[in-house]
């Protein structure tokens, strides 16, 4: 990997005819985040966020000229498009009644403490639960899903219940790629930031079509990031710099 930083000028300059795309992968907004906001304005750069949360969440005091992408980026909101799974409504609606099935099941203080629903996927949390029950959920939770858009993994102490298609943060990256203008008759550039094992797929696309940068340096993993940043503060000098292009 190489150090972001000391290469972002000669980088800012390779793609200064291109619409400038920059996506950050979080689920909470850090302390970089108004800064962030502040570079939606500037003129042939957008500027995006990357959930597992649901779209209409992510919402929520976002001004409308950022791209959004919920679900993992199955569901996304720019400034002048908008896009989403076809089959989303129907995998959200078949979540929600097994999540129903499960407080009939094991009651709603049970559920509201073990069942997370986040986005399109599902954990079931069994540890410490008897056999007998844990046999139970997961009888129910093989009998509701059959036939469906879902599938499951079952372990000793978690169920996971996802979409059947397959979806991950690589495609999200075409799709943005897709939906994004062509300015100067030249593809947009895309920075993507994340730190998150989920963002390595949009890693390896990204790396098609821009920069992928790891936060941070020291996370501990083989990564198909090209470029790291060390801390916040280096994070915050690259985002003067996209400032002041």
């Amino acid at each position: 990997m190489i150090a972001f930083l000391q290469e972002l000028p000669d980088l800012l300059k390779s793609s200064s005819k291109r619409l400038k795309c920059l996506l950050f992968s979080i689920d909470v907004p850090g302390p970089m985040f108004k800064q962030v906001l502040h570079l939606s304005g500037k003129p042939s750069l957008l500027v995006g966020f990357v959930s597992r949360r649901p779209l209409s969440e992510m919402k929520k005091g976002f001004p409308n000229n950022l791209i959004l992408a919920g679900f993992n980026g199955m569901e996304i909101d720019g400034p002048d498009f908008f896009w989403k799974f076809p089959k989303l409504p129907t995998i959200r609606y078949q979540l929600d009644e097994l999540f129903k099935l499960l407080t009939m099941e094991a009651g709603p203080d049970w559920t509201r403490q073990n069942v997370h629903l986040l986005g399109a996927e599902m954990t079931i949390d069994l540890k410490g639960e008897n056999q007998l029950k844990i046999n139970r959920l997961r009888q129910l939770v093989q009998n509701n899903i059959a036939g469906s858009l879902l599938r499951a993994t079952i372990s000793d102490n978690m169920i996971c219940v996802f979409p059947q298609d397959h979806w991950n943060r690589q495609m999200l990256i075409k799709k943005i790629v897709d939906l994004l203008p062509v300015e100067n008759g030249l593809l947009p550039t895309i920075f993507y930031f994340g730190a998150d094992r989920r963002d390595e797929p949009a890693f390896q696309e990204t790396n098609l079509h821009g920069y992928s940068v790891l936060l941070r340096e020291n996370i501990g993993r083989k990564t198909a990031a090209r470029y790291y940043l060390r801390n916040n503060r280096e994070l915050q000098k690259v985002l003067i710099l996209f400032g002041n292009k």
